[in-house]
């Protein structure tokens, strides 16, 4: 385990053993948050620009009120066998 912190935050970290296999957990005991990262999810972290990062840290909690499109259930596709639904 380690732990990391700054004038900001604590986050702890740790690789645990899961169902599905190895995860690098990320936890942040103030906030009460944590996430299972895979490998994969992990590389993909490295394919991101720090511009990417800046831009969640933008609205780190999601986005505002405002910037929520809602749109009926109706317009969503929904996909099953590579075909939309109900247009097989």
């Amino acid at each position: 385990m380690i732990t990391l912190t700054n004038e900001f935050t604590t986050v702890i970290v740790e690789k645990v053993q899961t169902g599905n296999g190895e995860r690098l957990r990320i936890r942040s005991p103030r906030l009460g948050y944590s996430i299972d990262l895979d490998p994969i999810e992990l590389e993909a972290l490295t394919w991101q620009t720090v511009e990417t990062f800046s831009r969640l840290l933008t609205t780190p909690f999601g986005p505002d009120d405002g910037e929520v499109e809602v749109r009926p259930l109706s317009d969503l596709l929904i996909f099953a066998n590579g075909c939309e639904y109900g247009n097989e």
